[in-house]
């Protein structure tokens, strides 16, 4: 059992902190990429430390902004690698 206050935030205003955070509007098909990943990671650090105190919504606002940050970076460098390949086969 953690010591953590359980997760209470609601999917529509975690995503408003989240975009209050980060200051933009996060693309629907990110979000919808992320925010689960962020739950699951946050459920994992709850399961693994149960000891710490801190695995709270706020925590849970910090951990969904840098997945969705990581989310864009992953699909930036898929397609920049997409790109790399399609112009490699036609040269």
């Amino acid at each position: 059992m953690s010591k953590s206050s359980p997760i209470t935030i609601t999917s529509e205003e975690l995503r408003d902190r989240v975009e209050e955070y980060l200051d933009r509007w996060i693309p629907d098909d990110v979000w919808n990429r992320s925010e689960p990943y962020a739950r699951r990671k946050l459920d994992l650090c709850r399961e693994r430390q149960p000891e710490v105190e801190y695995f709270n919504n706020e925590y849970l606002v910090l951990l969904a902004a840098d997945t969705v940050r990581e989310t864009e970076f992953s699909d930036f460098t898929l397609a920049d690698y997409a790109a790399k390949m399609a112009a490699r086969a036609t040269s």
